[in-house]
């Protein structure tokens, strides 16, 4: 049971990968993403499949982890029974309020705290970063290393717990599908990463490094994104704006000038403010 969970999460953010590419109008790797798509279904028992699609329907979100006793997806508070069960089980369990499939995800990366003074309003990019979680000259000349250094700075920081779980989700979601676009960018995530909002940092890499992008260009401006599993939809709403800002060459170029996390920072923010409101 365990294998075909892993096989319904690895098609949901193939699901995933597929709603990017539509909505942000990008059609490179479409082929390449219906054709793993296709494999998966068939790989999984057809009354699997079948309940998998319906759920589609419905929303993107169709497989979510219960954390302590919750479903993450809706909040729903789930009989200690039944969450005893889905972690023992060799069944399929669905949420009795949303239907969502559900799965135990002990010790799974978790977030501590979100961004930004507590009382205070944000807006913009301010709403999911903040300038603590800037680095203007990434160390990492690798695409794993780069994902190290942003992931640990997320947890130096505080904004996460166990590192080395959200390190290792986030190259699991590479080897399903790269998350680098082109003009340079690339969008390393790791979905249902509970207990706090959207949340992302950001890495410049001036020389450039291979993240995969379907241009076959070198990758220079990394955004880090963990995301909550009732923020899914919404993430693609920050990907589309953060994509539309940084496809101007010159807010690039400005961004990559940077030399300390409060330039990186007020570049950023300049360049979304009206674009992501």
């Amino acid at each position: 049971m365990k294998r075909f969970l892993s096989q319904l999460t690895q098609l949901q953010e193939l699901y995933f990968a597929q709603s990017e590419q539509q909505s942000l109008g990008l059609d490179a790797r479409s082929e390449e993403i219906e054709k793993s798509i296709q494999e998966l279904i068939e790989n999984l028992p057809p009354e699997m499949s079948s309940l998998c699609q319906r759920l589609r329907k419905r929303d993107l979100t169709v497989i979510v982890p219960v954390i302590h006793g919750v479903c993450s997806a809706c909040g729903v508070a789930l009989p200690t029974s039944q969450t005893y069960e889905i972690e023992t089980s060799e069944k399929i369990y669905q949420c009795p309020s949303c239907s969502r499939i559900l799965y135990s995800q002990r010790g799974a990366p978790r977030q501590i705290k979100s961004v930004g003074p507590i009382g205070r309003p944000r807006s913009g990019v301010a709403r999911f970063s903040s300038q603590s979680l800037m680095i203007p000259d990434l160390k990492a000349g690798t695409r794993d290393s780069v994902l190290s250094e942003l992931v640990h700075l997320m947890a130096n920081e505080g904004f996460v717990e166990n590192p080395e779980g959200l390190l290792k989700a986030a190259l699991k979601r590479e080897a399903i599908m790269a998350t680098a676009v082109n003009h340079g960018l690339a969008f390393p995530h790791v979905r249902g990463v509970e207990g706090g909002g959207l949340t992302f940092s950001l890495g410049l890499n001036r020389e450039g490094l291979d993240f995969g992008a379907p241009d076959g260009g070198l990758t220079h401006i990394i955004f880090f994104i963990v995301i909550p599993s009732a923020a899914s939809a919404f993430y693609l709403q920050l990907l589309s704006g953060l994509i539309e800002a940084f496809q101007d060459e010159e807010a690039r170029k400005r961004l990559l000038a940077c030399e300390t996390p409060e330039q990186v920072w007020e570049s950023l923010t300049g360049t979304c403010q009206k674009i992501i409101p």
